[in-house]
């Protein structure tokens, strides 16, 4: 019955229909025949018998050949079909359609097949947008964290100071140029992620800095951020001035979520470390806590890899993805390990 299943469904029923007619047909008049010839009465065709076997030839065929019908160019196909509906219907599109036939149903489960595969598509890339766009929700949150810190600590300090009586200009203006700093940060920012669609759309946006003036900031920065935790920062920075052209904002959040980190882990101190030659700066961070663990050192800075040993809800695991990411932009990269008495990071940024 393959050359049936060829057909259109068009041709296959009015085929279908003129070979009923002419079975039907043919069965009644050889029943008649016979019937003739078994009575020998030639009025037999009246009879009652020769009626009732007429109008049951009538019914029957058309019954059998309609189940063939069915059976060969329907069941299939209305099966498959009705299958791939409840799947859909059920949000799952782990399937396929797997009837081929170049009938009209052929052709519809074709089509059925390419819509399916298509909404499959579509929400693999819907699926890929959400983590995108939580990727970025996460890093928003993250990266705001260490500025407002830092606005928050000078303007404790400036109160400090006024209610005290011992503020002086010196120590004034220090903590208004860092609060006018991260305020046109935090602006900044927040303009550069309601931009793109995913973080490695970042601009890079270098400007000409002098080395003495950054570390100078970055320094005082990351001494507020680290004020409150009670663990002590100790610097090394090279004295040596220069200028180069850099993306101050992205080595900012480098530094920020590097020494936000060692904090977290660290015991009871932190070492800076910060040095430029003509070629890329070097920042190291340095603590005294118990080192990465086999995973974060086996599979790097990664998105939302979190140690194992700390409490579920204290990091989402993108600051080390963050820094690393912000890294490779500046031509530089990420380095983590561990040293006897605790964990090291050294970012690198080539200007």
């Amino acid at each position: 019955m393959e050359w049936l299943k060829k057909m259109s469904l068009r041709t296959s029923l009015f085929l279908v229909i003129i070979v009923t007619f002419a079975i039907g047909n043919g069965l009644n008049q050889l029943v008649l025949h016979i019937l003739r010839g078994l009575t020998d009465a030639c009025m037999c065709g009246g009879s009652l018998p020769a009626i009732l076997l007429n109008i049951g030839m009538s019914f029957v065929v058309p019954i059998i050949i309609a189940a063939m019908f069915y059976n060969i160019k329907l069941k299939a196909p209305l099966s498959q079909l009705s299958m791939g509906a409840k799947q859909i219907k059920e949000n799952d599109l782990n399937f396929s359609i797997n009837f081929s036939s170049k009938d009209e149903l052929g052709q519809l489960c074709e089509s059925f097949e390419s819509m399916r595969a298509e909404l499959l598509k579509s929400n693999r890339e819907l699926w890929q947008q959400m983590e995108e766009r939580k990727r970025l929700n996460v890093a928003f949150a993250h990266d705001l964290r260490n500025p407002v810190t830092v606005l928050k600590g000078s303007a404790t300090i400036l109160q400090k100071g006024l209610e005290q009586g011992n503020l002086t200009a010196e120590n004034a203006s220090e903590s208004i140029s860092l609060i006018t700093q991260y305020s046109a940060r935090i602006e900044s920012y927040i303009q550069a992620m309601t931009s793109v669609q995913k973080l490695e759309e970042l601009a890079f946006t270098p400007k000409e800095v002098d080395w003495l003036s950054l570390t100078k900031e970055l320094k005082s920065s990351l001494s507020i951020i680290g004020s409150s935790t009670g663990k002590t920062i100790e610097f090394f920075i090279s004295d040596e001035n220069r200028q180069m052209n850099i993306d101050s904002y992205m080595v900012h959040n480098v530094a920020e979520n590097l020494i936000d980190n060692t904090l977290r882990y660290s015991k009871n101190s932190v070492i800076v470390e910060m040095f430029c030659d003509n070629k890329k700066i070097t920042i190291s961070v340095t603590d005294d806590g118990s080192g990465f663990s086999p995973a974060i050192l086996k599979k790097g800075a990664v998105p939302f890899l979190r140690d194992s040993n700390e409490p579920q809800g204290q990091n989402f695991g993108m600051g080390l993805y963050m820094c690393h990411l912000l890294c490779e932009k500046h031509g530089g990269n990420l380095t983590l390990k561990n040293h006897p008495n605790g964990a090291k990071v050294i970012a690198t940024f080539r200007y």
